[in-house]
């Protein structure tokens, strides 16, 4: 159920990107653009420097099994982990998710690791997804219900990954990039 839930949000930020006018889309590899220290978090949410923006995390995301409650658990920590994101203006994030009834047991209901980025300063953000199985198949996230078909392209079996640029950025998360001196304390390089 949460993996459907995730795989809907991925669709859910590729519809509305595709529903932009023009928005370009172009691969991403799940390379982090930002210059910053990744905070490993494993199942919580207690952050080494919550103030970090460019926020970039790692989470734990494998103890999705339904006989020892660690769905629940991780299904109360999202709330947080959304709100630490949602006011930054950089923000990475890799995680790795299983689900399964029995933790650590033979049957895999869904896996996949998957990197994450949003920019506001540019106005965009992208997706990237590896190891992509549903009971244990490697399975293709394009031919998912409702999966645009612009995005298609950068999608296969197992694995893809694409980022769309929006248009304008937050001029607040702007000033921040807006010399090359400013630009270069936070990006790795020009592009994600």
């Amino acid at each position: 159920m949460r993996a459907l839930f995730a795989i809907v949000a991925i669709v859910c930020f590729l519809v509305a990107a595709a529903a932009s006018t023009a928005a370009p889309i172009a691969p991403y590899d799940g390379t982090n653009p930002f210059k910053c220290k990744v905070q490993k978090l494993g199942i919580g949410v207690e952050y080494t420097n919550p103030n970090a923006d460019p926020l970039c995390v790692e989470f734990d995301k494998t103890n999705q099994n339904v006989k020892e409650f660690g769905i629940v658990d991780f299904l109360l920590n999202e709330p947080a982990r959304t709100a630490a994101a949602v006011p930054k203006c950089f923000y990475y994030q890799t995680d790795h998710w299983t689900g399964s009834i029995v933790q650590g047991g033979p049957t895999t209901l869904w896996h996949w690791d998957g990197r994450y980025f949003f920019d506001k300063a540019r106005g965009m953000g992208g997706v990237h997804v590896a190891n992509f199985t549903i009971g244990g198949v490697p399975a293709d996230p394009s031919l998912l219900p409702g999966f645009p078909s612009e995005f298609s392209p950068y999608f296969g079996p197992g694995e893809g990954g694409a980022y769309v640029t929006l248009g304008a950025g937050a001029p607040e998360c702007a000033a921040r990039v807006n010399t090359p001196a400013k630009a270069r304390k936070v990006y790795r390089r020009t592009g994600p």
